[in-house]
């Protein structure tokens, strides 16, 4: 049996005049559909960071009975010829702390934003995993 996981379905970016923006993240399972919505500010560092923020956000809807998740941070690297995003959660479930670390490729910056999401889920998802499949 396949393990259940969040999926990411859409990221939505809007950039605002007064040089905020705004991000949502559409996640599902196979029965249920989320999104969940966070400001920043329309730079490169805060687009990411507001991009990982989202999609924790809807990650703890789809899961409200799971851990809480913290963003630490997150970071995209050049490397080679593409981009690595490396985001790092803190977790905390019934009293246990867990320290994680995901981390997605984007070849073109246009899909660092993508990319951004994935690496966030792939913190996440093996955490949450347990709780879909009750």
């Amino acid at each position: 049996m396949t393990p259940r996981r969040l999926r990411l379905d859409r990221l939505d970016h809007e950039a605002a005049p007064d040089g905020r923006c705004l991000l949502t993240a559409h996640l599902s399972t196979d029965d249920r559909a989320v999104e969940a919505a966070t400001d920043g500010v329309e730079t490169h560092q805060g687009r990411l960071r507001a991009t990982a923020e989202a999609a924790l956000r809807a990650a703890s809807l789809a899961v409200p009975d799971g851990p809480d998740l913290q963003l630490v941070g997150v970071k995209g690297i050049r490397a080679f010829d593409g981009w690595v995003v490396i985001t790092r959660v803190n977790a905390v479930e019934d009293g246990t702390s867990y320290r994680l670390l995901g981390a997605s490729s984007a070849e073109h910056e246009d899909d660092l934003l993508y990319a951004t999401a994935q690496a966030a889920l792939d913190a996440t998802n093996r955490l949450l995993q347990r709780h879909l499949e009750d």
